[in-house]
C-alpha cells in the first residue's frame, strides 16, 4: 500500500515539473508584432463640388416706366418662345393725351388748308376771267378799223392787262398759303405720327426659350417680369480657393442631380477668376464660380454634385523621409523595404508624386531610423 502511494506521489512531481516547464517555456517566448503600416498608392478620390442647373442664356425683362404702364402679357409660364416673339405690351397713358391734342392740331392745319386751297381756286378763276377780258380785248382792238375806237380800246387793254397781272399776284400768294398750309398739315401729321407710336409699345424676346412670367415684377424694378431662359442648360458651380487650382478649362467632369440621382458627363467651359463678393466677414473663405457645360435633363434651379477625378498621387508627410539631401521613401514588396527615391510638389499642404513610385505600389507609412534599404520587415497593410 506505501509503495503504490509512493509512486502516485512520484508520478504527479513529475507531471507537475513537466507542465511547469512548458509553462515556463512557452511563457517566456514572446510574440513578435509587426513594426511598420503598409498603404498602396492609389489617386486621390474625386473632388466632389456643390453645383446648380442653369440656363446658358437668360434674358431678364423688367417693367420700363418710360413706356408707360404694363397693358398685358401674351405669353404664359413656361410658355416657349423664339427670337422676336412678343413677350410683354404697354400702354401710354399720358402719350395718349398728347395723340389726341396733336390729332387736333392735325384737323386745325388740315381746314387751313383746304381753305387756302379755295382761296387758289377763286383767286385762279378771277386770273383766268381777268386773262379771258384781255383776249378779247385783243381781239376788238384788232378788229377795229376806226382810228378813235381803236385808240379807245387799246386804253382798255391796258387797262385789263393791268388788272389780270394783279389777279396773277393773288393766284401766286394763294398758291404759297397754300403750300405753307401742306407744310404745316405735314408737320402736324408727323408729330401726331410720332405720338401714336408711343401710346403702345411691345417688347420682344431677342433669344429662345422658355418664358418665365413673374407678375410681381409690374411693380417692381429690381426683379424682372419676364425671364427668357435658354432649352439649353448648363451647371454653375461652386469652389474654394484652396481647391480653385485643380480646376482646368476643358476638364471633364461627371454631374450628379441630388434629387434623381442621375449622373451626366460635363466639361468644364470656363472658371472665374474673381471671388463672389462675401458678406464682409474676414473669415469666410472666398469662393470662385465655374461653369459646365453638358446634356443636362434636369430642371432649372435642381441642385447638383460635381465630381473631378483628381489622378495625383499623394504620400504622406510621415512615408517621406529626408536625408543627406535625398528624399525617399520605402517601398515594400516581397517581405523586404527597398529604398526607393522620389520627386515630389508640395500644393496647398499635400505631397504630389512627381516621380519615383506609381500607383499601386505598396509604401511603408511609418519608416524609422531604423529601418534600412532591402531589409527584411514583418507589416500591417492598411488597405
Amino acid at each position: 500500500m506505501k509503495s503504490k502511494k509512493k509512486k502516485l506521489v512520484i508520478g504527479g512531481i513529475l507531471i507537475g515539473v513537466c507542465l511547469g516547464s512548458y509553462l515556463l517555456f512557452f511563457s517566456g517566448k514572446k510574440k513578435v508584432e509587426p513594426s511598420y503600416n503598409v498603404f498602396t498608392l492609389k489617386a486621390m478620390d474625386p473632388l466632389i463640388l456643390k453645383g446648380e442647373v442653369k440656363a446658358s442664356q437668360t434674358e431678364d425683362i423688367f417693367y420700363d416706366q418710360t413706356l408707360g404702364t404694363v397693358n398685358n402679357i401674351p405669353v404664359k409660364n413656361e410658355q416657349e418662345v423664339k427670337n422676336g416673339d412678343i413677350v410683354l405690351n404697354y400702354l401710354n397713358g399720358e402719350a395718349q393725351t398728347r395723340v389726341d391734342q396733336q390729332q387736333r392740331s392735325v384737323n386745325k392745319s388740315s381746314l387751313s388748308a383746304q381753305q387756302a386751297a379755295q382761296n387758289l381756286s377763286l383767286a385762279q378763276a378771277r386770273y383766268n376771267e381777268a386773262q379771258a377780258n384781255v383776249n378779247q380785248a385783243n381781239t376788238d382792238y384788232n378788229q377795229e378799223i376806226d382810228p378813235e375806237k381803236k385808240e379807245e380800246l387799246k386804253g382798255r387793254v391796258e387797262q385789263l392787262k393791268a388788272g389780270a397781272i394783279s389777279t396773277n399776284n393773288e393766284v401766286i400768294q394763294a398758291q404759297q398759303a397754300l403750300d405753307l398750309a401742306y407744310v404745316d398739315v405735314n408737320d402736324e401729321s408727323a408729330s401726331l405720327e410720332s405720338e401714336q407710336g408711343k401710346v403702345t409699345s411691345s417688347v420682344k424676346a431677342s433669344i429662345d426659350g422658355v418664358a418665365m412670367v413673374n407678375e410681381a415684377g409690374k411693380k417692381s424694378l429690381e426683379q424682372p417680369i419676364i425671364q427668357v431662359l435658354s432649352k439649353t442648360k448648363q451647371i454653375k458651380g461652386i469652389v474654394t480657393e484652396y481647391d480653385l487650382n485643380k480646376l482646368k478649362t476643358g476638364q471633364e467632369v461627371s454631374v450628379t442631380s441630388i434629387g434623381s440621382n442621375q449622373t451626366a458627363k460635363g466639361k468644364i467651359n470656363s472658371i472665374n477668376q474673381l471671388p463672389k463678393s462675401t458678406s464682409g466677414n474676414d473669415s469666410e473663405i472666398p469662393t470662385y464660380e465655374f461653369i459646365v457645360d453638358g446634356d443636362f435633363p434636369w430642371a432649372y434651379g435642381s441642385s447638383t454634385q460635381v465630381s473631378l477625378p483628381q489622378t495625383q498621387l499623394v504620400l504622406p508627410d510621415k512615408s517621406i523621409v529626408k536625408r543627406d539631401n535625398e528624399t525617399f521613401v520605402y517601398v515594400y514588396k516581397n517581405g523586404r523595404a527597398t529604398k526607393t527615391t522620389v520627386k515630389v510638389s508640395e500644393v496647398n499642404g499635400t505631397k504630389n508624386v512627381e516621380s519615383g513610385v506609381s500607383k499601386g505600389t505598396k509604401i511603408i507609412g511609418n519608416p524609422d531610423d531604423n529601418l534600412k534599404d532591402n531589409a527584411e520587415v514583418q507589416v500591417v497593410e492598411n488597405d
